[in-house]
């Protein structure tokens, strides 16, 4: 399955954008795009997706006209066919197929009016809203197992039965038994008699407990996997206990005890399991708060009788940045992943890295891992999709080094680059060029060389491997940029900063044996920091244009090097930058 589009309309801060995404499941989808161009609103459709339509709270209508009504269409692609599914005030044909959660900001600004001298002054504050985990709390409900007492009530071969405790505790187990699990046919006539005589039969044995068992095994089994439900109940007995639930004989007499479980407790077996799996939820929000509250506040899951599981957040002044929102990703990441039902999942993230660490952004790529694994194991298609202004190629750690990301640049910057520069970053590594073109064309050298025999076997441009006619080029293109036009190769600019910086530098060293050490030094950024050591003060815009002149002049199989730079160059502070260094 891919997700080919999302159209968006009339949400918040977007009237109608289409965007092209062809998304892929069970990897990391990070979708770029500059502060401004409405990723929080893209993330808002999603978030405002109810079982049968989209429903807009008010402030978040397009232009906040609620004549506006919001539609979202998602054009999918499955064994070749394409569907498309789509959300309006009427319907939603996204939510049948998808569960989705979206995880953003919970900081909200709030006034507490405060009197003085009769008059009332507003006093603001920024809070984090309760995250509610549970929305209803489950009655307290027992199964009241007791593995001796259920021995003696056995008879003399109790000692046979295996102990279910740990099943009684597993809410994957009792989810399934349930689920899965007629149970309330065993209070059916016929199959109540059958386990009845087969128990009947099993109590009237004696010896030892191997000896029991070994005659079970030897007489019983076929007429234990001929009652189809109980057979049913044993086998995943089995998948869940390998501990107390040592062979197949075990599994049977575990079945028998929960099915007197059921047949005691009745539609408290239910009640019962819910609590059990409310129990193990509330326990894993209070671990995982634990091991990653650095605050010296204490952070967990409290019970509200109105508003069920939730966690109340210090307020905002009270912990850092950072703190806030590991701490809330991490609850609501939880929640997501206990909210995911469907074989079909979306989890949007929008600007999780504003405040994230590098170890911090190390626990996420964690998370986000393992939650596809975890999905991928499952048999399900799981999106990810992260919503960054940043750009994830500058992200010292985020590496995925198991999930290659898939990134998508989501504004469309109009941009011509040139092919055969392309081309020459693509081939920059063959053998016959790599060394005299590193040198002399992907960097400045004051002396030119001629290796055109080489560039046209290549298939490049003959007068190109002239370093100095290809520098030609190159100062042509930058010339189109700081005339404002728009005809200009974004990497060619790239090719422009990083040798006009370099020229600069260079003419600036007046040692001849310490200018050739410059020129040998692999990298501009290396360069620079070698000035620096000898003395030459390196203006600030030097270091900053690495944005622009650093990495991307490497080619990687399926990695878009163009789009972001062309959204870079657009910004006015780089182009003032690079106008500054060609004055």
């Amino acid at each position: 399955m891919k997700i080919k589009s999302i159209e968006i309309t009339n949400v918040k801060g977007i009237g109608n954008h289409s965007f092209d995404l062809d998304l892929v499941p069970n990897k990391p989808n990070i979708l770029v795009a500059p502060n401004g161009f409405g990723k929080s609103s893209f993330a808002i459709a999603f978030e405002s997706l109810k079982r049968d339509k989209i429903e807009l709270e008010n402030n978040n209508y397009h232009l906040k006209k609620d004549t506006n009504l919001p539609i979202v269409k998602m054009i999918i692609e499955e064994g070749g066919t394409t569907s498309t599914l789509l959300a309006d005030s009427s319907q939603n044909t996204i939510s049948n197929q998808f569960d989705i959660f979206v995880i953003n900001s919970q900081v909200t600004a709030k006034a507490t009016l405060l009197k003085f001298g009769g008059k009332s002054i507003a006093k603001p504050s920024l809070e984090i809203e309760p995250t509610v985990l549970i929305s209803s709390i489950p009655e307290k409900v027992e199964f009241g197992y007791n593995y001796t007492n259920v021995k003696k009530a056995f008879g003399t071969v109790g000692k046979i039965l295996p102990n279910i405790s740990e099943l009684l505790s597993n809410p994957p187990f009792l989810f399934h038994a349930n689920e899965n699990i007629s149970l309330q046919k065993f209070s059916q006539v016929k199959i109540a008699k059958a386990l009845l005589d087969l128990l009947t039969e099993i109590k009237a044995q004696s010896g030892t407990a191997e000896q029991i068992k070994a005659w079970i095994q030897a007489n019983k089994t076929v007429e234990l996997q001929a009652v189809e439900e109980l057979n049913k109940l044993a086998l995943l007995v089995q998948q869940f206990d390998n501990k107390n639930i040592k062979d197949v004989i075990d599994s049977f007499l575990a079945a028998f005890q929960i099915i007197d479980i059921y047949n005691s407790l009745g539609l408290n077996f239910k009640k019962a399991s819910k609590y059990i799996h409310y129990l193990a939820s509330k326990y894993e929000y209070t671990q995982v708060l634990q091991s990653f509250n650095t605050t010296r506040i204490n952070i967990k899951p409290v019970e509200d009788k109105k508003k069920g599981l939730l966690v109340e957040w210090p307020k905002a002044h009270e912990i850092s940045n950072g703190q806030r929102d590991v701490l809330s990703f991490i609850t609501l990441f939880l929640k997501a992943r206990r909210n995911f039902k469907k074989r079909d999942c979306i989890l949007i993230i929008d600007e999780i890295f504003d405040y994230l660490d590098d170890a911090n952004l190390i626990s996420f790529q964690y998370f986000i891992t393992n939650l596809i694994e975890d999905m991928k194991r499952a048999g399900k298609n799981f999106f990810p999709i992260l919503m960054t202004h940043l750009d994830p190629m500058y992200f010292n750690h985020l590496c995925f080094s198991k999930h290659k990301l898939k990134v998508v640049y989501l504004k469309n910057v109009a941009s011509h680059p040139n092919p055969h520069i392309l081309k020459l970053i693509k081939k920059r590594e063959d053998p016959t060029i790599q060394a005299l073109a590193d040198k002399h064309h992907f960097h400045f050298y004051p002396t030119d060389i001629d290796i055109s025999a080489q560039f046209t076997a290549l298939g490049l441009p003959t007068s190109w491997g002239e370093s100095n006619k290809f520098h030609l080029i190159i100062d042509a293109e930058v010339k189109k940029y700081l005339n404002d036009q728009t005809d200009f190769c974004p990497l060619a600019i790239c090719f422009g900063v990083r040798v006009r910086i370099e020229s600069l530098i260079h003419y600036q060293i007046a040692d001849p044996v310490k200018k050739q050490v410059f020129l040998d030094t692999h990298g501009t950024k290396k360069k620079l920091e070698y000035c620096e050591d000898i003395g030459i003060d390196i203006p600030e815009t030097f270091y900053l244009l690495g944005i622009i002149y650093n990495d991307r002049l490497h080619w990687r199989e399926g990695l878009d090097i163009i789009r972001p730079i062309a959204n870079k160059l657009e910004n006015l502070t780089i182009k003032k930058l690079i106008r500054d260094i060609f004055s």
